[in-house]
């Protein structure tokens, strides 16, 4: 391990590279067909619903709490603990679950039966399914606008190619994401859309580090053996890699398992999107770099001998 950390490897990573466009573009369309026959498992933030705030005289177990909703048909609700001291927590009921007097009947009728004249209801809140359509357009637009920074940003810092062989794998990153959530039926509420944006961050971080290689490499050696140029920069780059997408990794799955249900969809959502995005930085972005170049290069010779 240390000889790996210090030495770069030799692994000729664009070797591959179309058994991994293969791969990838694969995955992709199965996630857009996931989009359009499965769909999304919208949460309270996007569909509307009851937020209802309760105070117990004493602490209580999450746990405890959902089982007893689960009698009265709330299984599926949402529950968070606020504060420290384990005395009050937020459920929220998605709209489908009925009308926020009767929600609000249910969770009295369940909580009675083991915590009755032990707690008390401090607020009650109606979110409109209208608000939610507009929450859905304002997370759309935000990661869009994402994705049309970055790509200016990239282009800007270096030149068009680098901005193309970028944004192509952030949608990757983002779609497949957003397919293996839709596979798993997790709810997708503003948690999730936040922990996307986090993973697009993280991802371009990632990828403009190898970028920074390549260019600095191109400099020094031309671009007469990009291929050579590419799979050295990726080398050269594979530690940090590889200890940052894994002190990431450790941290995600502790908040995964120990953060508790209001942070398990956010976790998860990250743990995905790092691994897509490490394996997006090194057999997709930059590969298509050369791509890109090989490209450019044809459409140039064709345009002289046009001339």
């Amino acid at each position: 391990m240390r000889n790996f950390l210090v030495e770069p490897p030799n692994i000729d990573f664009l070797k591959i590279r179309k058994l991994t466009y293969v791969f990838s573009f694969s995955i992709l369309i199965l996630s857009l067909v996931l989009f359009f026959t499965k769909g999304f498992n919208f949460g309270l933030d996007f569909t509307g619903g009851t937020s209802v705030q309760i105070k117990f005289n004493q602490p209580i177990k999450v746990s405890d709490i959902r089982m007893l909703l689960r009698e009265v048909n709330l299984d599926d609700a949402m529950i968070q603990e606020l504060g420290t001291e384990k005395k009050e927590i937020e459920i929220r009921v998605s709209v489908k679950k009925g009308s926020s007097s009767v929600i609000v009947e249910n969770i009295k009728k369940a909580l009675d039966k083991k915590y009755q004249n032990q707690y008390e209801i401090r607020k009650i809140e109606f979110i409109d399914a209208l608000v939610g359509s507009e929450m859905v357009k304002a997370s759309i637009y935000s990661v869009v606008f994402v994705m049309l920074g970055i790509l200016l940003f990239v282009g800007y810092r270096y030149e068009p190619v680098f901005a193309l062989a970028a944004i192509v794998p952030l949608f990757f990153d983002t779609l497949v994401t957003l397919g293996l959530l839709s596979l798993l039926g997790k709810e997708i509420d503003l948690t999730v859309i936040a922990a996307l944006l986090t993973v697009l961050g993280y991802s371009l971080n990632d990828k403009v580090i190898v970028f920074d290689r390549i260019r600095e490499n191109i400099r020094q050696r031309g671009k007469k053996n990009l291929e050579s140029i590419i799979n050295r920069s990726i080398n050269v780059n594979l530690g940090r890699t590889v200890i940052t997408s894994g002190t990431v990794l450790m941290s995600v799955i502790a908040i995964y398992f120990f953060g508790g249900e209001s942070l398990n969809v956010f976790a998860l959502t990250l743990l995905i999107g790092v691994i897509l995005a490490t394996y997006s930085s090194i057999y997709l972005a930059a590969p298509l770099i050369l791509e890109v170049e090989s490209l450019l290069r044809i459409k140039s010779k064709k345009q002289q001998v046009g001339a």
